[in-house]
């Protein structure tokens, strides 16, 4: 009788508890940067917490696949914090507005109520970010105003004078454990009245921006390395380069979505960490699709040239692809591919023009893409092919270059 008892009991209290969790209110996060480096389930478990943020990718690119990340759960509201990785790598004010206004739109026309998590000042020793976060912050408050949309501000409680308080961050625009604490504490207060009481980042910021991508690159890596290919999703989705350059010493250092200016996130950890002999350089094409100046494009691209040689290793930028089927887009990559050529010519870089045996005048040919900017298997055989012919005119201090 007392077993019967027992399991009664228990089965009770693990019928209790199950109606709790799932009487919790959902709450969708949809963050990068700050936002993304605090573990939302574990700090707020009151809430059935769904977090559907990309870290290391801008608002505007966070839409792929959020039907199944965030959507289809059907939070009762979501937490929309971004900006600064936006204004750390060069975005328009105008493109960042518009990711915000996009997101919040398909939330609010899946019912999802959004909330907006206003972009976190930095140190005073960053005056223009700040001028910009202002400038971010003012016009998202008078947009949601105009919307009818809630947004939170933590500079109250994490600011002196306008800028991020030195006790709370320390690098200068990360927020440390206790000024991650106060974004938590302002978030909860704001669910408990919603649902009642249910310029160059520092190296510490792209750490944790890219803590993610660099483990995934350094466990695929092979343990000799001497070769690396940096770039985007074109570089990444060639996978194992190992067998397509007939060698056994090849890191593929890409990562699907990455700006020129998130490439640098990777050039400490996954190129230079490695001592390679040389490194191929291609990327471009995603801060195209998110309106990055060229100027600030090229300026990337310098940055991550003129660390390498200062490494001791040869750096090789390759062309930008073109697409396939946009005039517009392939008029801007044809000037910026220009720019990058006459660069490396004044520089004595290396240049290997991909565009030549990929595209006709119409752009990225048919036959080598899958979608109008990622290639086929076919395609991957010529870049290859590219790579293969140039490796073999180089020899250990060779520097001839092939332009």
């Amino acid at each position: 009788m007392k077993r019967l008892l027992f399991f009664m009991l228990t089965a009770w209290s693990l019928l209790a508890a199950g109606d709790a969790l799932a009487a919790r209110p959902v709450v969708g996060f949809l963050t990068n940067g700050e936002g993304s480096r605090i573990d939302w389930e574990a700090r707020l478990p009151e809430y059935d917490v769904t977090e559907a943020g990309e870290g290391q990718f801008l608002l505007s690119q966070q839409h792929w696949d959020l039907d199944r990340r965030l959507l289809d759960r059907r939070p009762d509201g979501c937490i929309l914090h971004a900006g600064l990785p936006e204004i750390l790598l060069g975005q328009p004010l105008p493109r960042i507005l518009e990711a915000f206004r996009s997101v919040c739109m398909r939330l609010d026309t899946t019912g999802i109520r959004p909330v907006l998590l206003l972009t976190t000042p930095v140190s005073a020793a960053h005056p223009a970010v700040n001028a910009r976060i202002r400038q971010l912050n003012d016009t998202l408050r008078s947009w949601a105003a105009g919307q009818g949309i809630d947004w939170l501000d933590p500079t109250d409680r994490l600011c002196e004078k306008g800028t991020l308080a030195p006790a709370y961050t320390s690098d200068g625009m990360m927020l440390n454990a206790a000024g991650q604490e106060i974004l938590v504490v302002e978030v909860r207060d704001f669910l408990r009245t919603m649902y009642g009481d249910g310029a160059r980042p520092p190296a510490t910021a792209c750490t944790a921006l890219a803590d993610g991508v660099v483990r995934r690159i350094l466990a695929a890596s092979p343990r000799e390395v001497r070769i690396v290919l940096l770039g985007d999703s074109l570089t990444a989705n060639g996978g194992d380069w190992n067998p397509r350059l007939g060698r056994h010493d090849v890191r593929n250092a890409g990562q699907g979505g990455f700006l020129t200016g998130q490439m640098r996130w990777l050039l400490d950890t996954c190129v230079l960490a490695a001592r390679p002999a040389i490194c191929f350089v291609l990327g471009g094409i995603n801060d195209l699709f998110n309106d990055i100046p060229p100027e600030r494009i090229l300026a990337n691209q310098q940055r991550i040239v003129t660390r390498l040689r200062e490494a001791g290793i040869k750096p090789v930028v390759q062309s930008v692809l073109l697409v396939h089927g946009n005039a517009a887009l392939n008029a801007r990559i044809r000037s910026l591919n220009t720019d990058l050529a006459a660069w490396c010519a004044e520089q004595g870089i290396d240049w290997l023009d991909l565009n030549r045996g990929l595209t006709d005048d119409n752009g990225l040919k048919a036959r080598y893409t899958t979608d109008g900017t990622h290639l086929t298997e076919e395609g991957y055989g010529i870049w290859s092919g590219v790579l293969r012919q140039y490796l073999a005119t180089q020899k250990p201090g060779a520097t001839k270059s092939r332009r």
